[in-house]
């Protein structure tokens, strides 16, 4: 998976609850807490004033200790539910104001799990060097109202021991420093998702620069002491994306921006901060690529908030605003091979077991990753090419005026391009939100000898780009697909036609176009696992297959691999290379051939299936290859040295074609 999609996910109670949001319901919450991480304790006081509703309930996590309840200033006791992890109480109709207090003891935060343990987690916890307390987890009492989650503003204090630092989302009011500890206030004046509590031994560092609309805002860094010297570097990437961006959309929606270190593999984007592990701030692109994502992040997704229940754009907008927009910009061709990797991956799913774009909320496997990112940016870029750019910068900056701090979803973005563009786009967005799956293309020579587009699927209306090739001449032909065949017409004289050779057109890519990659045997569904060499590697394949699966392989013997599943391989090389020959697959690539301690390479085995090969010099190799294979998805190869990447690339593709002579026959 490219790394800039695998540290990114909107943590929320929408999105991890799978429930959107109470419509116009806005809790105002004053919050003052107390932590400390050491001890792993957190002890709070809140006024939370209500919005109207038929029904509303408190709730709580169950872990924490209420200690006291009062409504509109009179002690209260309710009884309560508890459902799982969380516990609640109804409250009065006329209720208007709740005041609580509790504590609760945290989880320590884990530092053995990886990024695929680590994203998704809803549990609150602490330790000296970081403590993330997510909204999901319900360690502040929140409000729901008719059965759904309300939006909330906040003003939270957190006082905290000598050489902790917390933050939450929002602008920073105040803050005071003494030996006792410190005390820090944030603001949020605008409605959001809910609170996440970050806490460690920050150092800081501050920018400010002035907002397009005049506002003067103040970029952060709270790095652990170890990264604290890249702080300048990141306040100049950062400042760069702003004025990008506020160009592009308009206004930043919030006053304050934090990058703020993790000790654990996460990546978040949340309003007004980012929360990235320590390790991935190290890595030199990330300032390139994942930043400028998380920093958009505050426009889609946090500043106009997804309708979770009809489906999640804005990973895909911002996908396609930041990564695909970076790619671009720096050649033609890291464009095409994104678009490349984007259909390649959705051609990896199965047909039947994809996912539409009505149903993404979040990144929870494989399969959600391909849809809710790539399928998403790719609607955005070929929409984009329909509408044209000047229509699309419009219907976006349409887009965020109409909708700032609002639920919208696929149809109000609709509206927006609609508005600026004159065109009717609902047959457009129909087919690639609804629909679950791609339509398969096909390029052949008809009865005539001519050239003729087949489409397998029915209903789909499309756009497809052929490319002409005659002599050293090159043309585009754009044709029209609506039924189940077209008869193409190119140019007069003899030469070659290529189906959507630029990857410019969502699609189920055929297989001699989709060049395997090291995440296909993911992709494809329940894979097995083949080990090779009497157990020796037994334990690091295990790994592997653990790091690298949505779900557990099925063991399988050497000699006995089913030909309609996918197949990982895993063992010595010597070992590996015998296999290869005794099952007829193609040998080890030259790419890789025997350098550095582990080779890793996608292929094909039975009728088509995805094969991974791991070959690994000894179990300590395997191991430490393990750790970084699932953030390399994407290539086709990889080697390994002492754990590192040290050699990868890309398997070519060939696009479909047909060469045509120089007099065909008109068709009837």
């Amino acid at each position: 998976m490219p790394i800039q999609l695998l540290f990114c996910a909107l943590l929320s109670l929408a999105a991890a609850s799978g429930h959107g949001l109470a419509a116009d319901a806005t809790v105002d919450i004053d919050m003052t807490l107390r932590l400390d991480p050491a001890a792993r304790t957190i002890e709070g006081e809140a006024q939370l004033r209500l919005p109207d509703g038929r029904s509303r309930r408190l709730q709580l996590a169950a872990a924490a200790q209420l200690r006291a309840l009062s409504i509109d200033d009179q002690p209260a006791r309710r009884r309560q539910r508890v459902r799982g992890a969380l516990r609640s109480w109804s409250l009065p109709a006329r209720a208007q104001v709740v005041d609580v207090r509790w504590g609760q003891t945290l989880e320590p935060t884990p530092t053995h799990l990886d990024h695929r343990a680590t994203i998704g987690r809803a549990d609150a916890t602490a330790a000296a060097l970081g403590s993330f307390l997510p909204a999901a987890a319900h360690w502040y009492p929140s409000v729901q109202v008719d059965g759904e989650p309300t939006m909330q503003r906040w003003r939270v204090t957190v006082i905290t021991p000598p050489g902790q630092r917390a933050i939450v989302p929002g602008r920073l009011v105040e803050e005071a420093d003494d030996d006792a500890g410190r005390t820090i206030t944030y603001r949020m004046d605008v409605p959001a998702e809910g609170i996440d509590l970050i806490a460690g031994p920050y150092r800081v560092a501050e920018r400010r620069i002035d907002s397009i609309d005049g506002r003067a805002l103040s970029l952060r860094t709270l790095f652990h002491p170890e990264i604290e010297a890249s702080a300048d570097d990141y306040l100049d990437s950062l400042a760069g994306y702003f004025e990008r961006y506020e160009k592009w959309i308009g206004p930043y929606p919030f006053d304050d921006f934090t990058i703020v270190s993790s000790p654990t593999p996460t990546g978040l984007g949340l309003p007004s901060l980012t929360y990235l592990g320590i390790n991935v701030l190290k890595l030199p692109f990330i300032r390139d690529t994942s930043l400028g994502h998380e920093v958009l992040h505050n426009w889609w997704g946090n500043g106009v908030y997804p309708d979770y229940e009809g489906g999640n754009w804005s990973e895909g907008l911002t996908t396609f605003m930041a990564d695909y927009h970076y790619a671009e910009s720096n050649s033609t061709d890291k464009a095409r091979l994104m678009r490349l990797g984007w259909l390649r991956d959705l051609s990896a799913i199965p047909p039947g077991k994809g996912l539409a774009l009505a149903r993404f909320t979040s990144r929870k496997h494989g399969v959600a990753a391909a849809v809710g990112y790539g399928k998403s940016a790719m609607l955005f870029y070929m929409l984009r090419e329909r509408i044209g750019q000047a229509n699309f910068d419009k219907g976006i900056r349409r887009f965020w005026r109409t909708n700032r701090f609002k639920v919208a979803g696929w149809p109000a973005l609709r509206e927006a391009f609609e508005a600026t563009s004159g065109q009717s786009l609902e047959a457009f967005f129909a087919q690639w939100v609804e629909r679950e799956g791609l339509p398969r293309l096909r390029l052949v020579r008809n009865e005539t000898g001519g050239a003729e587009l087949q489409q397998d699927e029915s209903g789909y209306q499309l756009t497809v780009p052929l490319e002409w090739h005659e002599d050293s001449a090159r043309q585009i032909l754009i044709e029209t697909l609506s039924g189940p065949s077209h008869v193409v017409a190119p140019p007069p004289g003899g030469g070659r036609l290529l189906l959507d050779p630029d990857f410019r057109l969502l699609r189920r890519l055929a297989a001699d176009e989709i060049p395997p990659t090291l995440r296909d045997v993911n992709l494809a569904g329940s894979a097995q696992l083949t080990v090779l060499g009497d157990g020796i590697l037994a334990g690091a394949a295990e790994e592997l297959a653990h790091r690298l699966l949505d779900a557990p392989a099925s063991p399988v013997d050497s000699g006995q691999p089913a030909d309609d599943l996918p197949l990982l391989v895993v063992g010595p090389p010597d070992a590996v290379d015998g296999w290869l020959a005794h099952h007829g697959a193609a040998p080890r690539p030259q790419e890789v051939g025997k350098s550095g301690d582990v080779q890793a390479w996608a292929g094909r085995h039975g009728n088509g299936q995805p094969l991974l090969v791991v070959s690994a010099a000894s179990a300590n190799a395997a191991q430490a290859a393990a750790r970084a294979l699932p953030h390399l998805g994407r290539y086709g190869w990889v080697v390994f040295e002492d754990g590192r990447s040290s050699d990868r690339g890309h398997w070519p593709s060939t696009p479909q074609s047909i060469t045509l002579p120089g007099s065909i026959p008109a068709a009837d």
